[in-house]
């Protein structure tokens, strides 16, 4: 699959039948402006990471995550745990299958495009399913037969999409600041200041700075003080980097995706290091401007992308 739009569902949107509603002007009649949608049960996703991307269906929220199950389209595949939805109950107008016996919670920042709702009915079976607690199969729908041969296509579908929803669930969530975190100088005691300034290749004051959390660490930096100090990433970002929860939540929301890839591919770096320094910008700027956290943080990272980025950050939003 590439990292823009399923293989299936390329093919299904650019084929000479395609449904109106899969295409970009019949995506924004329905669900209006891609910066104001926000993400809600029974909406199928394009979910993205890294160079995999899949349609899933949104059935249960989980704080920054989202309870998900996968969807295909041509070839679906089933097995006994899926439900096989007809054509006119979607907008695909072809039979897709939603395999709720995969389902898991993903990063609500790997959502990339909302490409369809789905009825209360066919949502509600798919989250009782994905609990192993499904009810009477929905009109519009039938359950799935189970695979008798391991080398079916059903088969290969449904390992296929096992392997991209471990991808996707395996991708980072911005660190926020931890209520008790690390104590970064007990274990820097142990290596030596002297090898973790040299590790950095920063000033000795600097580097105190973060040890103490007084200063954010870069995305690089704890990457570094990770594998000195024997440490996870997520515990330095947490101890030396982490933002507000509120302004994580913002970075992860799927109206800012186009603008950290772009801003990635032009800077050639990475998606994830892209909307860490985004979000250390903006919240040393919400400080600068006004001593305290600002709530706001929509606005303040549009106003901090404009600042660094200038037009051609507008045009990504």
């Amino acid at each position: 699959m590439t990292a823009e739009i399923p293989d299936r569902l390329r093919r299904l949107v650019t084929s000479a039948v395609a449904p109106a509603a899969l295409t970009t002007a019949g995506l924004r009649e329905r669900f209006g402006d891609p910066a104001d949608i926000a993400p809600a049960a029974g909406q199928v996703w394009r979910a993205t990471w890294d160079e995999v991307s899949g349609l899933v269906l949104l059935v249960e929220a989980e704080d920054r995550r989202w309870r998900v199950v996968p969807v295909s389209v041509e070839p679906t595949g089933e097995d006994e745990d899926s439900l096989v939805v007809d054509g006119q109950e979607t907008a695909f107008g072809v039979e897709v299958t939603a395999w709720a016996g995969l389902a898991v919670s993903i990063p609500t920042g790997t959502l990339n495009r909302v490409v369809d709702l789905w009825t209360p009915a066919l949502t509600d079976w798919c989250r009782a399913a994905a609990h192993r607690s499904s009810d009477n199969i929905p009109d519009g729908a039938r359950g799935g037969r189970p695979i008798t041969d391991p080398w079916s296509p059903s088969a290969t579908v449904r390992a296929s999409l096992a392997d991209d929803l471990d991808v996707l669930v395996g991708a980072p969530l911005v660190p926020t600041q931890a209520s008790v975190p690390v104590d970064l100088r007990v274990p820097a005691r142990g290596v030596g200041l002297s090898a973790v300034v040299a590790a950095l290749a920063a000033p000795q004051p600097e580097v105190l700075q973060i040890l103490q959390g007084k200063r954010l660490a870069t995305a690089e930096q704890a990457d570094v003080l990770a594998r000195v100090l024997g440490l996870t990433v997520e515990d330095v970002l947490a101890a030396a980097g982490g933002l507000p929860t509120e302004l994580a939540v913002e970075l992860e929301h799927p109206r800012w995706r186009g603008t950290w890839r772009s801003l990635a591919r032009r800077m050639r770096g990475s998606e994830v290091q892209t909307r860490l320094q985004v979000g250390f910008g903006t919240f040393a700027m919400a400080f600068r401007q006004t001593g305290k956290a600002d709530p706001d943080w929509r606005g303040r990272i549009g106003q901090w992308l404009v600042a660094e980025h200038g037009d051609e950050a507008r045009d990504d939003q």
